[in-house]
């Protein structure tokens, strides 16, 4: 049996003082994955964590207790999070380099795919009101096509990326669709020591035994 050993990592949260003492938590928040929780006393100038070292730079959910919105982030070690306190969704992320790079991939690829298959399926529902069938099969046609484009441009910076954490998770989450491009041997043997990479590992070994 492995043994995943620990590391200490830290992290800044900055948050109004009348929050001194509130209880925040981060997660892990992944289908097929059991959440990985971490409690943080907010009132610290640096929280430090006990996490396994194969678990970071990765994709994270920061939560107040009774506060609105959760932020959804790539947490490398040293990652400073200013509180927005209307609503902890819109909180400010600095001194994560995969942050960035997952922020480029938001606003690069999958917010304006997400927007043209969310007008599609808007013109989709149109049709379908107005019975008009030939319309309707075609709006559905370009939701696929926008899927397969969405697809290649996650290959695409994969590719251009083969150094990024980023590019590690977006293989994992995407792998039913990209299995097949290579994209696993692209990746640089830095991010061997982390859990995903492994996980990727084990899969290409099944697609090479079939």
């Amino acid at each position: 049996m492995s043994i995943t050993s620990t590391q200490t990592v830290k992290i800044k949260i900055i948050a109004p003082k009348q929050w001194n003492d509130r209880k925040a938590i981060l997660l892990t928040r992944e289908k097929g994955f059991a959440a990985i929780v971490h409690s943080i006393k907010l009132g610290f100038d640096t929280t430090h964590l006990r996490m396994n070292a194969d678990l970071v730079p990765d994709l994270y959910q920061f939560q107040v207790s009774q506060k609105k919105g959760a932020l959804t982030f790539f947490f490398d070690p040293g990652t400073e999070i200013r509180i927005d306190s209307t609503n902890i969704a819109n909180s400010t992320v600095t001194h994560s380099k995969s942050n960035l790079e997952w922020l480029a991939f938001q606003e690069k690829v999958q917010k304006p795919s997400d927007n043209r298959l969310n007008a599609y399926i808007l013109e989709e529902g149109r049709a379908r009101k107005k019975s008009r069938v030939d319309s309707a099969q075609y709006w559905i046609g370009q939701q696929a096509l926008e899927r397969e484009k969405l697809w290649s441009e996650t290959a695409t910076f994969i590719r251009t990326n083969p150094r990024s954490y980023v590019s590690l998770y977006l293989l994992k989450v995407n792998w039913f669709a990209l299995k097949n491009k290579g994209l696993f041997e692209q990746l640089d043997k830095s991010l061997a020591h982390h859990r995903n990479y492994r996980l990727l590992q084990e899969r290409s070994k099944g697609i090479a035994r079939n």
